[in-house]
């Protein structure tokens, strides 16, 4: 799908898959080489002083300026989200378009000073944030969620698992 961006924004914008193979990687939080491994046209940058958070951007910001995409991987209970944050409208609608073509409904998220809308698919959820305040106006948060599993080994046993 990316063919249908320039250059520069292709390089900035990731699909649904990569990031659903990203946050499928159980080690995604604690070894950034997993990510790096995923996305080698990115940069990993580690964390700052004053800052807690690593994370990987699309290019190198040059004079001071701001990154035009960054990745994060935060720990959610369970398994991992994976955060995009841009200022490239054209990413959103992308990931929107490929959210809508797997007949995904959209569901209003709440929302205080911005517009959110979650898309629930068969194993994860991704929420699409826009007009968001502050340096990066559109940020999506993709979580795979546990599902439950039927063991047909064992009758009358559930297995939990964490499709990711």
């Amino acid at each position: 799908m990316r063919a249908a961006f320039p250059l520069t924004v292709q390089a900035q914008c990731l699909g649904l898959s990569e990031l659903l193979v990203i946050g499928a990687e159980a080690t995604a939080v604690s070894t950034p080489q997993v990510v790096t491994q995923h996305l080698p046209e990115w940069m990993f940058n580690a964390p700052a002083a004053g800052s807690l958070e690593a994370y990987w951007t699309s290019a190198l910001p040059v004079g001071g300026r701001l990154a035009p995409s960054r990745l994060t991987v935060r720990p959610q209970r369970p398994g991992q989200d994976v955060v995009l944050k841009t200022t490239q409208a054209s990413c959103v609608r992308q990931l929107r378009s490929e959210l809508k073509s797997q007949k995904l409904e959209a569901q209003p998220v709440t929302c205080a000073g911005c517009e959110a809308v979650r898309f629930k698919g068969p194993d994860y959820e991704a929420t699409i944030y826009s007009q968001m305040k502050g340096d990066y106006p559109f940020v999506v948060v993709v979580h795979q969620v546990s599902t439950i599993v039927q063991d047909p080994a064992a009758k009358g046993t559930t297995i939990k698992s964490d499709r990711r």
